[in-house]
């Protein structure tokens, strides 16, 4: 496993980052494995993978949510909001990534948004 390197750990002093990987005991829900293998022909397999890993950790229920916005946003590019401020934050940075693939991210926000979470540029 990668380690992560959190944004706190940049902006604040004494900061120490525990890693812990617990990825098999908060995987993905079989439903929203279906749904998002609807995502194959639209991302390339490096941005699918990433999106699949944004949803572990999600309740099964909020995972197949994820799966249907993030599948009609890659068709269609209309994005959807759950309410929920953890799950629209992950969805926004997943729908970004999607946008840069499709060549609708607007000029100059590609660089923000690869330096910013920290991954890396395709």
């Amino acid at each position: 496993m990668k380690k992560k390197n959190f944004m706190v750990k940049r902006i604040a002093r004494k900061v120490r980052v525990e890693n812990q990987d617990l990825r098999s005991e908060f995987g993905l829900n079989p439903s929203a494995e279906r749904e998002m293998t609807t995502l194959a022909n639209k991302v390339s397999p490096q941005l699918y993978g990433m999106l699949v890993q944004q949803l572990m950790g999600f309740h099964a229920d909020m995972q197949l949510e994820m799966a249907e916005d993030l599948v009609i946003f890659s068709y269609q590019h209309i994005a959807h909001s759950t309410g929920c401020p953890s799950v629209d934050f992950v969805l926004d940075i997943c729908y970004s990534w999607i946008a840069d693939e499709h060549s609708i991210l607007k000029p100059g926000y590609k660089r923000f948004l690869y330096n910013y979470y920290n991954v890396r540029e395709q």
